[in-house]
């Protein structure tokens, strides 16, 4: 399967970049981040889970698509994951099968950067919500049940890399 850059169409014409049929925009990290940034307390708590659900959900979509490309190859799906994250600037990641679930590692996470690059402190929290919710959606897929993914330690933080876990739901 050709990678996600390959499969990129720009159209100027329309001023849209598809892959298939799901659209593409492209982002500053700090803007996203930065409005992130301007919520409050639990409201903010509230729009990190409300990004990861949403990334879960609609990124499930692409990664429906990619297994169809793998022939439902979960090891091929998993790759084709890896390569689109990057493709997509979403940092370098490193995915490893970890007893029942899996550990996945993100070096240069463009939230933590974005989060720090728009002026947010060193975060007392995870901020790499839409990482978490592709994980989600990926393990749904890898382990064909509903999965949980969690952000264990983020570069926003003050760790080297975010690194994530994900099993099965109980």
């Amino acid at each position: 399967m050709a990678g996600l850059r390959e499969r990129l169409n720009w159209n100027v014409a329309t001023g849209a970049v598809h892959d298939g049929p799901r659209r593409y925009v492209m982002l500053r990290p700090d803007v996203l981040m930065g409005a992130v940034q301007r919520l409050e307390g639990p409201a903010q708590a509230a729009m990190f889970d409300a990004l990861a659900a949403s990334v879960q959900q609609h990124g499930a979509d692409s990664l429906r698509a990619y297994a169809v490309a793998c022939d439902g190859d979960v090891d091929s799906l998993m790759t084709t994951t890896l390569q689109a994250a990057a493709d997509l600037g979403w940092g370098r990641w490193v995915l490893q099968r970890q007893g029942a679930g899996l550990q996945l590692d993100v070096h240069g996470s463009p939230f933590a950067q974005g989060w720090l690059s728009a002026g947010g402190a060193s975060a007392g929290q995870a901020v790499c919500a839409p990482i978490r919710g592709m994980l989600q959606a990926l393990a749904t897929q890898v382990f064909a049940a509903p999965a949980i993914a969690t952000e264990c330690g983020c570069a926003a933080a003050g760790f080297a890399h975010c690194s994530f876990v994900a099993k099965a739901a109980p």
